[in-house]
């Protein structure tokens, strides 16, 4: 129970602390804003994860090509998922989830501030103006971090992938990333308020290109990364 006590605490200081100073630097030293907002998001999810006694292995880093426009979609379990990709990928990166994120005290406000998109699906002008944003953001080589299965596992297998990634990666023309997350599960599960020490393990496959492809090619390359996805947490790829 100590141990679970010490992972909130260290969550709320690096919340508290990487996220109120992204707003400040949003507010008063806009210029440098940019510069910085990667590195405090990364600081964060870092912070969260050493916390909590949660070990990252990342595989196959040198395939995630940082620095050019890319979807990544990978397989959703837990809450640190986010943590564990924030931490291994720490360069022009975004992630792409719920309205219900900008509600959250403090977190909320620093989300959208460092270049994360929180869509709303019940407004549908406000979603198109989202993903308006998030094609500005891959032009400018940023890497787009979705979970395809749209919530986490309560099991642990792979849900139903939806197909917004992938409409987005083939309207854009950028590689879609499949990237397969392992023991964070074991870290907390959806529905607990546990946080258990482990290892988080994080596998990149290899790129999928969209070039040429259309609106009706979103289910091939839908499946295309659920293979590989599944490849990965097999150990294979």
């Amino acid at each position: 129970m100590i141990r679970v006590a010490w992972a909130y605490a260290t969550m709320v200081a690096a919340t508290l602390y990487s996220g109120g100073r992204a707003v400040l630097y949003y507010f008063a030293w806009p210029s440098h804003f940019r510069k910085r907002a990667d590195q405090l998001t990364g600081e964060w999810t870092s912070i969260c994860m050493k916390g909590a006694g949660a070990r990252l292995i990342v595989r196959n880093s040198q395939r995630l090509n940082l620095g050019r426009g890319q979807v990544l979609v990978a397989n959703h379990q837990s809450w640190f998922d986010i943590f564990a990709l924030g931490t291994a990928l720490r360069h022009k990166f975004s992630f792409v989830g719920k309205q219900e994120l900008n509600r959250i005290p403090v977190v909320g406000a620093a989300w959208q501030k460092v270049g994360n998109i929180a869509i709303d699906r019940s407004d549908r002008e406000a979603a198109i103006e989202s993903l308006q944003r998030v094609d500005e953001l891959l032009e400018e080589g940023r890497t787009i971090i979705m979970f395809p299965e749209g919530t986490r596992s309560p099991t642990g297998e792979m849900g139903r992938f939806k197909k917004g990634a992938f409409m987005m990666a083939i309207k854009s023309q950028v590689p879609v990333v499949p990237v397969a997350i392992e023991g964070t599960r074991g870290i907390m599960k959806k529905g607990s308020w546990l946080i258990s020490p482990g290892t988080a393990t994080v596998s990149v496959g290899c790129p999928i290109s969209t070039e040429g492809l259309t609106v009706r090619d979103r289910n091939r390359l839908s499946r295309e990364c659920r293979e590989a996805i599944t490849s990965l947490l097999n150990g294979e790829g």
